[in-house]
């Protein structure tokens, strides 16, 4: 009943993430296997997008329930044994231990389903865009060569990850290297429009800020030290000619990271950021963007910074959790360097106006203590009502089919056998 109701009171599963609304020139896409087994991976995106303080209060919620199911299970059993069994230390210590375990089971089962969520192969949500001049960017991703990537990601996973997402284009901005992004770049189309390109960048450090670079590394590596970790601002400063023509360093700042270090870019200052993440894939970024968002706003529209969505991918889990838009006609007959040229073009002309960030629409509890403590049910609630009514329908045939298996098991001859016996016994 509720996921039938839910469908009576729908919120789109997408919005503006600059101001909330609903979007129009993206369509979800979702795989037939996807929408088969939504119950799975429909809770597996949302939990994929939880912040930190979510996590922990989705799982304070379980234990809470473990531990009630337990009691309430142990005072039923309890009812008919307790005048027949006389207590024992070494009844006690059994029951203790019994009891232990099975609470260990639940736990590990809890964390295995978590981590299933992020290891297992499965298909992805995307997006279709439907305005031809628009071009889905994801600028911060990762691959096996960042020393916190998954060791089986490689640069063509990382394409793969980006295409099922229904990104055209994605920076490739490993820790500290250039490694990932040049394995890709052998795989790049001619042209733009023929598959997801995968042009180059680099996270790096300014003093205590953590920073993207967008571009050739030629731009870049006079400015930093041998190991590409730090990057000098006055080397920047001495090199940079706002009249020579050529593109200015481009820089965004990456979460989470404290926004007080924030300097935008001038002529004074190329070394300061052009733009500024809303949204990062990560549990700690989503748990910053959401709780700083008017901050990062205020940031943005006073300093003229670009809005800017990350996966930050590291290649863990199979959601995303929001798509940069820009508008650039005819780019799909663009090559792969043009495309990335015409991108920091905009970055630096348009500035907060050059991007335009779609993201998945996940309920943020706003600092409230209950709102906290209680994330599980209205997240839950929330999922049911962004879902589509062919999702709908899987949940409730899996429903259906599941209280049809539980109520014949429970039935079974077998089964009263054994409760009898127990209840004699």
């Amino acid at each position: 009943m509720l996921v039938l109701l839910a469908g009576l009171a729908p919120i789109s599963p997408l919005q503006d993430a600059a101001t909330g609304a609903t979007v129009d020139v993206l369509v979800k896409t979702k795989p037939v296997m996807w929408v088969l087994f939504a119950p799975l991976f429909g809770v597996w995106d949302t939990l994929s997008l939880l912040t930190l303080s979510q996590h922990y209060a989705v799982l304070v919620t379980f234990v809470a329930l473990y531990l009630s199911w337990r009691t309430r299970a142990r005072q039923r059993s309890g009812v008919e044994v307790v005048e027949i069994v006389p207590l024992t230390w070494a009844g006690i210590g059994r029951t203790t231990l019994w009891e232990v375990g099975r609470a260990t089971a639940a736990l590990l089962m809890l964390l295995a389903f978590y981590a299933a969520g992020m290891l297992l192969p499965r298909p992805m949500t995307g997006v279709d865009v439907l305005d031809e001049d628009l071009v889905a960017i994801d600028f911060h991703s990762h691959t096996q060569y960042s020393h916190d990537g998954w060791g089986l990601f490689t640069p063509e996973r990382n394409r793969a990850w980006h295409e099922a997402g229904g990104f055209d284009v994605a920076y490739v901005t490993d820790h500290y290297t250039w490694r990932g992004y040049d394995e890709a770049a052998v795989a790049n189309p001619d042209i733009a429009g023929e598959r997801t390109v995968l042009l180059e960048g680099a996270e790096i450090r300014i003093f205590r800020r953590p920073t993207n670079i967008l571009g050739s590394r030629d731009r870049y590596l006079f400015a930093l030290d041998e190991d590409s970790v730090f990057m000098s601002p006055d080397s920047i400063a001495a090199r940079y000619d706002p009249e020579s023509g050529e593109l200015p360093p481009t820089l965004f700042y990456t979460m989470p990271g404290n926004l007080i270090r924030v300097v935008p870019f001038s002529e004074a200052v190329p070394s300061g950021m052009i733009g500024i993440e809303i949204n990062d894939g990560s549990p700690r970024g989503l748990e910053q963007v959401k709780g700083e968002r008017a901050e990062i706003l205020a940031l943005a529209d006073s300093m003229d910074l670009a809005l800017i969505g990350a996966a930050n991918l590291h290649g863990w889990g199979r959601t995303v959790a929001s798509w940069s838009l820009m508008r650039i006609p005819d780019w799909q007959s663009m090559s792969p360097e043009a495309v990335g040229r015409r991108i920091e073009e905009l970055l630096h002309q348009e500035r907060r106006d050059a991007v335009q960030v779609v993201e998945r629409r996940i309920p943020y509890h706003g600092g409230s203590p209950v709102l906290v403590a209680t994330t599980l049910p209205w997240v839950g609630v929330a999922h049911l009502r962004m879902m589509s009514w062919p999702e709908r329908f899987s949940w409730i045939f899996w429903i259906l089919l599941v209280s049809q298996i539980v109520a014949r098991r429970r039935g079974s001859p077998e089964n009263e056998l054994q409760a009898s016996a127990a209840f004699r016994g």
